[in-house]
């Protein structure tokens, strides 16, 4: 992977997780602490974080969805290192992650399919978008093309990961 893939896709995922974190804070507050104040993100009917935070839609299996993209971001950070983690002699298992930028490029994109998804529930079923969330849908946007392989064709990489 270029050294410019890598940066960009570095940043992109601390990012990611920067706004998991405060999404993490937004969702304890609107669910568990009565006297926290809204968050600055709840601007008016619509655009309004703590509102979509309240709702069921805001969990997947039990978990906040928040505490998920903290997980997804983490992964995709460990992902872009593991060639170097792969060098340590007690991490050498580590050498079954073979093609890191297909694994990178497939997660990205079921990351991106599901951000399409909730954010059509967002809008059409809840009635409320959280801007928070919409940026993380757009960084997995993001991370998907930056580490789509130049000339492969689109489901190379996904049929690359799972072959692995």
């Amino acid at each position: 992977m270029s050294i410019t893939k890598r940066i960009s896709i570095l940043i992109l995922s601390i990012i990611g997780i920067l706004l998991s974190a405060k999404l993490t804070v937004i969702y304890l507050d609107a669910n568990f602490n009565p006297y926290a104040l809204s968050s600055f993100c709840s601007i008016n009917e619509f655009i309004d974080c703590d509102g979509v935070a309240k709702t069921t839609h805001s969990q997947a299996f039990g978990i906040p969805l928040c505490i998920w993209g903290l997980i997804f971001y983490a992964f995709i950070l460990f992902l872009l290192f593991v060639d170097k983690l792969q060098k340590i002699r007690f991490l050498s298992f580590l050498k079954v992650f073979k093609n890191p930028e297909s694994y990178i490029y497939s997660l990205g994109s079921l990351a991106f399919i599901i951000s399409i998804f909730l954010a059509c529930l967002s809008i059409f079923e809840i009635k409320k978008i959280c801007i928070l969330c919409f940026a993380t849908y757009f960084i997995n946007l993001a991370i998907a093309l930056i580490a789509r392989k130049k000339g492969s064709r689109i489901f190379g990489d996904v049929k690359q990961s799972f072959l692995d």
